[in-house]
């Protein structure tokens, strides 16, 4: 069994904000939360408390990603294609599927607007 390496780039911290990259129970996939406890040595989990009150631990790196990786991913064109493939399969328009991992395009923008007024807040 092949030996898996974890950089210290990869390795998240507690309070560090995070978005779920695949559907865990309760939590669809694109959902954000933070990071509330790093638990392992060499077998690394998290326990992350996500933005729609679900508490989820024992999760490994690869079901996690932090939000510049979830932008990275959804700047690349990967979100635009599944949008354009779920309107093409279901027969509708492009802005009848909006949706980026399951959740309402309109519903992110709307998060990512608060975030931006809690940053200035704080700042």
């Amino acid at each position: 069994m092949a030996k898996t390496v974890t950089t210290a780039s990869s390795v998240l911290n507690e309070k560090d904000r995070v978005v779920a990259t695949v559907d865990l129970k309760r939590v669809p996939r694109g959902t954000t939360g933070k990071v509330i406890m790093v638990s392992g040595l060499n077998w690394i989990r998290y326990w992350v408390l996500f933005d729609n009150g679900e508490r989820i631990g024992t999760l490994h790196r690869d079901k996690l990603a932090t939000l510049d990786e979830w932008e990275n991913k959804a700047s690349n064109g990967t979100a635009k294609k599944a949008v354009a493939a779920v309107a093409a399969e279901g027969g509708g328009s492009a802005a009848a599927a909006e949706t980026i991992g399951g959740v309402p395009v309109h519903l992110l923008e709307k998060s990512r607007l608060a975030r931006e007024r809690w940053a200035a807040k704080k700042g």
